[in-house]
């Protein structure tokens, strides 16, 4: 397996490497978006991260030529600004994920494994009306929504205890009550919901 990471600060690109190395066999790292080009103009990749925020191209732009050349490559878009970019459009644009720079490592390596298996966003998105989402939103309590909100966001069961005040124990019990409501099991498929839910 080999990965490319582009990502300009270094001490977090070096984390990401670190996280990842457990999964590829190789991790290519560019610290802007031209190296990222360059990189990806010349070779093959399993899994491309790429920072949303890159200076001289950004990782949506990088993206954008991605898919306008016809490339499956998978790809997810790293950001550290949960408010200039909504999920949305970043899945707009032809990512595969997209991960919060705060998310638990946990959940990081949850989501590459599961962009890497083929599970897929943009599928899900397409395959329920606002009227289903919408009942479905309303089975669940609104300690559920908050919880769900949180994972999303890449928090782990320790964090979203202590966010809200509850025991770790509490999460996990809520976590399998929403899996159960929703019929989901992968991280993608929560991340589809809770986007077309509003919920991130």
């Amino acid at each position: 397996m080999k990965f490319l990471v582009a990502e300009d600060q270094a001490l977090v690109r070096q984390g990401i490497v670190a996280l990842l190395s457990e999964l590829a066999d190789e991790i290519v790292e560019a610290a802007d978006g031209e190296q990222a080009q360059a990189l990806l103009s010349d070779g093959e990749f399993d899994l491309v991260l790429l920072d949303i925020g890159l200076p001289h191209r950004t990782g949506l732009d990088l993206l954008a030529d991605l898919r306008k050349r016809g490339s499956k490559k998978k790809v997810i878009v790293l950001t550290g600004n949960t408010q200039a970019y909504s999920p949305k459009q970043i899945y707009a644009a032809g990512a595969d994920a997209f991960l919060y720079k705060t998310a638990d490592a946990s959940h990081f390596i949850e989501v590459c494994e599961a962009v890497l298996n083929g599970d897929e966003v943009t599928a899900n998105l397409a395959q329920e009306g606002s009227r289903e989402i919408a009942e479905l939103r309303e089975t669940l309590t609104t300690r559920e929504l908050q919880i769900l909100k949180l994972i999303v966001e890449g928090n782990s069961n320790s964090a979203t205890a202590n966010a809200l005040f509850i025991s770790e124990h509490t999460v996990r019990k809520h976590r399998e009550h929403i899996n159960t409501k929703l019929k989901v099991r992968s991280p993608l498929a929560l991340a589809s919901f809770a986007i077309k839910a509003g919920l991130v």
